[in-house]
């Protein structure tokens, strides 16, 4: 039955997705494959309108594949299972932790975990990535079309044959530097740049 198979496939992403956000994102998509057909450019526009909505990535996403699998009750058995796991462990852990903070054994599983979880981000990145740069240079294109010179004209072209689309490598650039370095807003900087993508994209 596909409430009992989305519930056992989120529970898996519930107990198994240590780091959670964007560490578990590679988890996360090779889980929904069994229910949705679904590639990577599509996936990352999910992460996209996860990132700027209310809720964790993994609740959002499992929300969402759901839905799309089974309806509004397989929404739920979805959110259910990857929500479970998380729940009874972390209320095992609330309680044990401050008991066993001092224990160099739990110290140095924490400093082994850290720089794994790091590595997954790293996965993450290599899953989202491609696809997110990816495309056919529309919002270069349409940017210097707006400009409307010869050499613009010629830029264009250039762009909208090429892999990557520049536009987007120049968003991903600045959203790094704003957040990073600026210690500006997540969504701030997510709403300012959507909305200029919808500009460009027009």
């Amino acid at each position: 039955m596909i409430f009992i198979r989305l519930f056992l496939s989120f529970c898996k992403v519930g107990l198994l997705g240590f780091g959670g956000g964007l560490a578990i994102v590679r988890l996360i998509y090779d889980s929904i494959q069994p229910f949705l057909d679904m590639s990577r450019e599509t996936f990352a526009n999910i992460v996209a309108i996860s990132q700027i909505t209310p809720g964790p990535l993994a609740v959002n996403t499992a929300t969402y594949v759901g839905y799309e699998a089974a309806g509004i009750t397989g929404s739920l058995a979805a959110t259910l299972g990857v929500i479970l796991p998380e729940f009874i462990i972390m209320s095992i852990v609330c309680r044990m932790i401050t008991r066993f903070k001092e224990n160099r054994y739990l110290q140095g599983a924490i400093s082994g975990i850290r720089p794994a979880t790091m590595g997954l981000i790293g996965a993450a990145a290599v899953t989202l990535v491609a696809p997110s740069l990816a495309g056919d240079g529309r919002l270069g294109t349409n940017l210097l079309g707006m400009i409307g010179t010869d050499a613009a004209a010629g830029i264009s072209g250039f762009i909208s044959g090429s892999p990557v689309d520049i536009i987007s490598v120049i968003i991903l650039a600045v959203t790094v530097l704003l957040v990073a370095k600026y210690k500006k807003s997540p969504f701030k900087v997510l709403l300012i740049m959507g909305c200029i993508g919808a500009v460009l994209g027009i």
